[in-house]
């Protein structure tokens, strides 16, 4: 599968000064969209294209402490080898799959804004942000069940009562997303308080039995998080967060759904002077509105302990466990133009880890470091799991 792409464009941009520029430009592009296949029969696609694709940027300094941003491009995306492919994938007899060779590109519009807010003397921030996307020929899934009788779908045969999945290009996309998030240092207890919340919109077109749908999907989101600023010897996060979706298919029989995700997470690391270090990462997870049953609750427990050794504490031995309760689970919901879908996952449970850290550092002198052109930059090396603490002592 090839894919060969010219650009030729020009940009303007005006202003010089820091506090505010705009540029904005346009792009001529043609491609060429090339696909041969051998087996089961030789085939091939020779797909031409030409676009133009305009982008905009405009950034401005409001003030000592304010910013805003608004961006814009336009670009194209190529479908895949396997969505290109039209073999039949009937390892799953009742859910038949084949990729589509007359697949176009899609032609996507992106618009960003960004509005933020920083006092270094109070150390409050404020950031506001919205993307906005919409897409022609937007690649989706079309589903046709088999009924009455077997069919033969490039010389494979698929079973009546079963569906037959393959991409179409499919006009109707739309995408919204906005995100903030606030910021206040709490100097009593040396800890900084984060609130943030979300809302999502995504309109996903999709096809069944030869009728176009739309599947309407809403998130509302929203967390808060203190994060210690102790010690070096203490540091710790607090945190919540919950997300809601909802859903909504028009097809003939209309289904919706909702559902809820809460996590609550405690993370908590304390380092002694002679490098001993203890390291524990605890979060509750609860899901609601679900299908099938898989509506649960569980907590997830990593800790680990250690020992930083050798010359200046250059070397690290640690001993892991992850999931020490033995309750992890996996849960995803995949929202489509023609279906939603709530998936359980076999994942990996407890399990135990013994490493060792070895951090490289070439410091000199003050003379070194200025006849040599600097060094290196100190660094922290980073530790515990994912989600932990941000003190790079650990």
């Amino acid at each position: 599968n090839t894919i060969t792409t010219n650009n030729v464009g020009v940009n303007y941009r005006l202003g010089q000064s820091r506090d505010e520029q705009l540029s904005f430009g346009v792009n001529f592009q043609t491609a060429k969209l090339q696909s041969q296949r051998i087996f089961p029969t030789v085939t091939s696609v020779n797909q031409s294209f030409a676009n133009v694709l305009p982008n905009l940027m405009w950034r401005k300094k409001l003030s000592a402490n304010v910013n805003v941003r608004v961006f814009y491009r336009a670009s194209t995306n190529f479908p895949s080898v396997t969505q290109l492919q039209d073999v039949v994938n009937n390892n799953n007899p009742l859910y038949v799959t084949s990729g589509n060779p007359d697949l176009k590109q899609s032609y996507t519009h992106f618009l960003s804004g960004r509005y933020t807010y920083t006092n270094s003397k109070t150390s409050k921030s404020f950031f506001a942000n919205l993307f906005l996307q919409t897409a022609s020929n937007y690649i989706s899934n079309a589903s046709y069940f088999i009924r009455g009788a077997d069919t033969v779908i490039n010389n494979v045969k698929v079973s009546k009562n079963s569906q037959f999945t393959k991409p179409v290009n499919l006009n109707g996309y739309k995408s919204l997303r906005t995100f903030f998030t606030y910021s206040m240092p709490l100097k009593f207890i040396k800890t900084t308080l984060n609130v943030s919340t979300g809302f999502s919109y995504s309109k996903l077109p999709g096809m069944v039995d030869y009728q176009k749908i739309f599947t309407n999907s809403y998130a509302y989101n929203g967390g808060v998080v203190l994060a210690s600023n102790i010690s070096e010897y203490v540091d710790f996060n607090l945190s919540y967060n919950a997300n809601l979706t909802k859903s909504k298919t028009n097809t003939t029989k209309s289904t919706s759904s909702e559902s809820l995700n809460q996590t609550i997470g405690a993370q908590v690391n304390l380092l002694s002077k002679n490098g001993w270090f203890v390291q524990n990462d605890v979060s509750g997870n609860t899901y609601s509105g679900l299908s099938g049953g898989l509506n649960q609750s569980f907590w997830l427990w990593n800790a680990a302990i250690g020992k930083k050794i050798l010359k200046s504490q250059a070397g690290e031995l640690k001993l892991s466990v992850f999931d020490l309760l033995k309750q992890n689970q996996s849960l995803v919901r995949t929202i489509t133009g023609s279906y939603i879908e709530d998936a359980q996952s076999q994942v990996l449970q407890q399990y135990f880890m013994l490493t060792f850290t070895y951090k490289l550092k070439n410091f000199g002198t003050a003379a070194t470091r200025q006849n040599n052109g600097g060094g290196f930059n100190r660094g922290g090396m980073g530790g515990g799991f994912p989600g932990g603490g941000g003190n790079p002592n650990f």
